[in-house]
């Protein structure tokens, strides 16, 4: 384990360095129970993480050493359990900031918070909230991000930085995982500066699929509908038969 501290960041102003661990996520979560302290903003950086997790209970599988995994622990106490999406607006917009630097391949924001790049899955996020009275306490913000890994089996549709740049040397994780931390700094503090109205608008305009007719399971039925934008509480809207309906994430599913 390794202890690494850079002044002027809320996020990343702590960075801890471990070479194998269950789940990032379930680090922070662990040591909150215990009681431990933590500062705002510090993060845990892993080479091997072998019972990651992603949305809907998916696992989150990753090579060994070749990969961004890691967790952010921040008390965003000036949102309120409505405005959790706020929250995941600005993380999100904060990775693709972040890569849109890496590449200049078409990268998209998929609702709620993946990141796509030419409609392949490259980021997954998985943010884990607990609530005192009506105000998020605690965030724990998983990232997963596939950075030297080029095989993924049988899965389709996922891909990485290093299979989209085409280059041969491999990219070093750890600074690749510190400048990721001052894009999410930047992005948490224009959300805690009240910036939301901006950050969802630059959400809506790097969307996934907006504004094309896409096929969606909804209600186990497979259907053909347009995104039109996500709303500040993180509902999806689709146009499905000139009808524009609202759906939260167990209600629809993408057919990729």
């Amino acid at each position: 384990m390794q202890n690494n501290t850079f002044s002027g960041l809320i996020i990343g102003q702590n960075v801890i360095t471990v070479d194998r661990v269950a789940s990032t996520n379930d680090y922070f979560k662990e040591n909150l129970s215990k009681f431990k302290p933590q500062d705002e903003g510090s993060a845990i950086l892993a080479v091997e993480q072998f019972a990651g997790k992603g949305q809907r209970g998916n696992i989150w599988k990753s090579e060994p050493g070749k990969n961004i995994i890691t967790s952010i622990l921040i008390y965003p106490h000036f949102l309120r359990i409505d405005q959790q999406f706020t929250l995941s607006c600005a993380i999100c917009l904060g990775i693709f900031n972040w890569l849109k630097t890496k590449t200049d391949q078409k990268v998209q924001i998929k609702w709620p918070n993946d990141i796509y790049v030419n409609d392949q899955k490259i980021v997954g996020v998985l943010i884990e909230n607990t609530i005192k009275g009506n105000k998020i306490a605690t965030s724990v913000i998983g990232i997963g991000i596939n950075i030297n890994q080029t095989s993924f089996g049988d899965t389709q549709h996922i891909t990485s930085l290093k299979s989209i740049s085409k280059q041969e040397e491999p990219y070093h994780i750890q600074s690749l995982a510190t400048e990721l931390y001052q894009f999410l700094d930047i992005e948490y503090k224009r959300l805690k500066n009240q910036d939301q109205d901006q950050q969802l608008l630059a959400y809506n305009q790097n969307l996934f699929r907006r504004d094309q007719i896409k096929k969606y399971m909804v209600n186990e039925t497979k259907i053909e509908g347009k995104i039109i934008q996500v709303l500040s509480n993180g509902l999806l809207q689709v146009q499905i038969a000139n009808k524009i309906k609202e759906f939260n994430l167990q209600e629809i599913k993408y057919v990729l």
